[in-house]
């Protein structure tokens, strides 16, 4: 049911009472204010005031009396909505207090738990980090020790500083002042066992000691530098023949020593009887350039077959060598990372080369060029005397009927020869 103001009141201002920043000093003030202005009596204000609260209360009153039920049914409801919060709150304590009691009995222990396997695994990681540092400094003090050793010690030195470097590599332990302080020394012995093992290894080649060359590929191999080593001692073995094949067809070489050994003769071909305007020789000192040149190439052909005795050196020892744990051979290891035989690439390279430097001497000395045409039965036999010196030396022997593939091609290297001196031979028969 909707109560109206009664009449009466729809005069008195209520709206200024119901601001929520409503202050009774302001109100009164305000008043005060316009009563000494004169828009306002002060009386009739507090008769106005006092006659609205009456109507107010007289309100309040009827309203009260009018829902008396409702509002006794409603106390009565506060009252047992007090008993249940009362209950309510009495159980949300207990809860509480039982949360308290279960955290103490879980909360705490994991915590305590957390804390000590932190401090576990702290532990055992400390307790790796030191068992490392005492292995490092362990390897370190045997590396010392054998160092001093010579060749015999040398291939367990490398063996240790393998293990050394995997640690190193494996462990962080960058950082610990005794670590720090060995790994500056350990490139100075790295330094010492690879200048050591090139030494062996070079002795042993020369020597053909093949138990030489084994220790220091051994020691290559352990240090993780085989295939570097191989790719690099082929490649010296091939450059070096490269050289002394240019030089032993080098015009000016050539021009130089006949120059040198026509002093010392009575034949009268003054320095070697060459003709300044060409630096070929004369007719009279063409025997003599002829000789010099031939015996250049039978000492060629020496130090070609000093290569192939040291390659194939390489190859057996490096085929009898192997991985103690893979069994891999070390030539296999070494064939895999030059992508292919080395023997072969060697034999490839060094008829290259040999192609290479004849066709280009040849063609800037007529003189070589026609020493080689006319000469070429006895480069040939130069060659077969060579292949039968190499040949002992690898598994293929040399056969008349049957060329090896290194055989190949070498002969294909002189063929432009070959093909010339045929073609002024059945020249000279057709005349004939």
């Amino acid at each position: 049911m909707t109560t109206t103001i009664p009449e009466l009141d729809s005069y008195t201002d209520y709206d200024s009472f119901l601001v929520d920043q409503f202050d009774p000093n302001t109100h009164a003030n305000s008043i005060i204010h316009q009563s000494a202005k004169g828009d306002l009596d002060i009386a009739t204000s507090l008769s106005s005031l006092s006659f609205s609260i009456d109507s107010l209360n007289k309100q309040l009153h009827d309203q009260v009396t009018t829902h008396y039920n409702d509002l006794l049914s409603q106390a009565a409801g506060i009252r047992e909505l007090e008993t249940v919060l009362k209950t309510v709150k009495v159980g949300l304590k207990a809860l509480s207090t039982s949360m308290e009691r279960l955290s103490f009995k879980i909360k705490t222990p994991f915590e305590q738990i957390q804390t000590y396997t932190t401090q576990l695994e702290r532990l055992q990681v400390t307790s790796e980090m030191l068992r490392r540092v005492l292995r490092f400094l362990y390897l370190s003090k045997r590396l010392e020790m054998q160092m001093p050793g010579g060749d015999l010690e040398l291939t367990k030195a490398a063996l240790t500083l393998s293990e050394v470097d995997a640690l190193l590599q494996e462990s962080d332990l960058e950082g610990i002042h005794v670590v720090d302080n060995e790994v500056r020394n350990l490139e100075s012995v790295r330094t010492r066992i690879v200048e050591s093992a090139d030494r062996m290894l070079q002795e042993g080649m020369d020597s053909q000691n093949q138990a030489q060359v084994g220790s220091a590929l051994q020691v290559f191999y352990s240090l993780k530098r085989l295939d570097l080593k191989i790719v690099a001692m082929t490649s010296y073995l091939s450059n070096r023949l490269h050289s002394q094949i240019k030089q032993a067809v080098d015009i000016q070489s050539l021009q130089k020593e006949a120059k040198e050994s026509g002093m010392g003769n009575t034949t009268g071909f003054v320095g070697g009887g060459v003709r300044r305007n060409n630096g070929e020789p004369s007719v009279g000192a063409a025997a003599l350039w002829t000789s010099i040149l031939w015996k250049r190439m039978e000492k060629l052909m020496d130090e070609m077959y000093n290569g192939c005795v040291k390659i194939y050196l390489l190859e057996r020892v490096l085929s009898r060598k192997r991985d103690p744990l893979t069994q891999t051979s070390f030539l296999e290891i070494a064939s895999n990372s030059m992508d292919g035989n080395m023997v072969h690439r060697f034999w490839q390279s060094l008829s290259t080369h040999l192609e290479q430097e004849l066709k280009a001497s040849a063609r800037s000395s007529q003189f070589i060029h026609q020493a080689f045409i006319d000469g070429f039965p006895r480069l040939l036999n130069l060659l077969h005397e060579f292949f039968s010196r190499a040949s002992v030396h690898s598994a293929t022997a040399v056969s008349e009927d049957v060329q090896s593939p290194e055989v190949v091609l070498m002969l294909r290297a002189i063929s432009s020869f070959e093909s010339a001196y045929k073609a002024k031979t059945a020249q000279r028969g057709g005349h004939r």
